[in-house]
């Protein structure tokens, strides 16, 4: 080892043990009963909330185990050599090490170089924006950024972005993020977005970048270099056909990637119920193995592409679509309810009741559900829908801040309750609303070959 390289290793496990020093310094971290019942009763504002709750709670565990990040980032260099060189190349990568951890494809990435370095910034009155580094292939990019400045802390979160192309036109994509507070040092925030790209729509040449930071707009430019990904992709025709729960469905074609698999569900038109998603759907190997679904575009009941984790480096022999089941109700349900007495005039389950109606807020109850029911998320009426009063006027829910909702834990599952709004108006009793999907199952084990 010449000088310069073991100087860097120095500085390098220096900076890891005072990561670890930071984490062994924190005693206020809630615990497991705590985490339950804020993910429980929280607010669910869609993909990005329950993002970092997850990521959230899988690096306190990791806390809980006693896996700091020094042992972490030690163990990533002994089974690659390459990834040490790469944090060289990307300055406060250390940062960013649990953000990844919570993500099985990425750090399988990582260590296979699967990492573009970027070290670009933007400073303005104090604050400055860094993007580190990105991972991307044809479908899906994670940014690796931080900021720094007056009033930022550990605990910073973006609220406020713009993601575009380099010709300035907004990216046909879905965006989460990963923040984590309990891995920064005090005064930076780590943060991650997590980009996968719509059915055609291309990864772009350049991200352009901005966030709001503290109240200060900052923006960076991101060059994507696509040859380090246009030829890693690998296309399976299916046409796989399946029956669950008297549902049907055919899985079209697969299509891995080192970011992400994607598959192509079908579903047959002439299905009687309403299919909501599937029950602990994954990817297994010949080895048991498992890559987990992680959502995808579109609605199962129309037919969807579901994401999955990426076993493109693994390079498994077999591959078997799993699930323990399918989430489904019945169709052409109707929830009719008199907002001036609080009658719940018809509902598809005696479950599902108007628990409260007062200056245009609804609050609709959904009592025992049981824990396959509480674990999925549903819409009990469409984003966006319409309703109708007694005389056939049609109104529309009105879309504030989104629909939200409370869960409570119970012995057997959960309680919940979800807030709608709707206009103020002399309406004519009783209100009658479309249910779009409600909790309902059936258990009937799912087990296809892809390969």
């Amino acid at each position: 080892m010449n000088r310069e390289t073991e100087r860097d290793w120095k500085e390098m496990l220096q900076a890891l043990q005072n990561d670890r020093q930071q984490l062994e310094q924190e005693n206020n971290e809630p615990s497991d009963e705590e985490l339950d019942m804020a993910i429980k009763t929280g607010m669910k504002l869609g993909g990005k909330r329950s993002v970092a709750i997850k990521r959230r709670r899988l690096g306190l565990q990791m806390l809980l185990s006693a896996v700091c990040v020094f042992m972490l980032l030690t163990a990533f260099i002994k089974v690659s050599p390459a990834f040490a060189a790469m944090l060289r190349d990307i300055p406060g990568f250390s940062g960013f090490v649990k953000l990844i951890e919570s993500d099985t494809t990425l750090k399988v990435a990582i260590n296979n170089e699967f990492i573009q370095p970027v070290n670009k910034s933007d400073s303005k009155n104090g604050y400055t924006l860094t993007v580190s580094g990105i991972m991307a292939d044809d479908q899906r990019i994670v940014i690796l950024y931080s900021g720094t400045g007056p009033g930022v802390t550990k605990n910073t979160e973006i609220k406020e972005y713009v993601i575009q192309d380099g010709d300035g036109k907004n990216i046909v994509a879905s965006i989460g993020w990963s923040h984590f507070a309990e891995n920064e040092v005090e005064g930076t925030m780590y943060d991650t977005f997590d980009i996968v790209m719509a059915d055609g729509y291309p990864i772009p040449q350049t991200i352009h970048l901005e966030v709001n930071l503290e109240g200060q707009w900052l923006t960076v430019d991101i060059p994507v270099d696509h040859s380090r990904f246009e030829h890693l992709k690998e296309t399976i025709p299916l046409n796989k056909d399946l029956e669950v729960g008297g549902q049907r469905f055919t899985l079209k074609k697969a299509v891995i990637t080192p970011l992400q698999i994607n598959i192509d569900v079908q579903t047959d038109p002439s299905n009687v119920k309403k299919s909501n998603g599937f029950i602990k759907l994954a990817l297994v190997d010949e080895k048991g193995r498992r890559w987990d679904s992680k959502g995808g575009f579109g609605m199962l009941d129309d037919g969807m592409t579901i994401h999955f984790q990426s076993n493109y480096f693994e390079k498994p022999k077999k591959l078997y679509f799993v699930a323990d089941g399918l989430l489904l109700s019945e169709r052409n349900k109707k929830f009719v309810i008199n907002t001036e007495t609080g009658e719940t005039l018809e509902t598809p389950e005696s479950r599902f009741q108007l628990k409260s109606a007062a200056g245009g807020s609804l609050t609709v109850s959904f009592s025992d559900l049981d824990e396959t029911e509480s674990r999925y998320g549903f819409w009990f009426f469409d984003y966006g829908a319409t309703f109708r009063d007694a005389s056939g006027k049609t109104y529309k829910l009105l879309d504030k801040a989104g629909t939200q909702s409370s869960w409570h834990t119970t012995e057997t599952g959960a309680d919940a309750e979800i807030y709608y709004e709707i206009p103020v108006a002399d309406y004519e009793q009783p209100l009658t609303f479309d249910v779009y999907q409600y909790p309902g199952y059936v258990l009937e084990p799912i087990h296809i070959e892809l390969k």
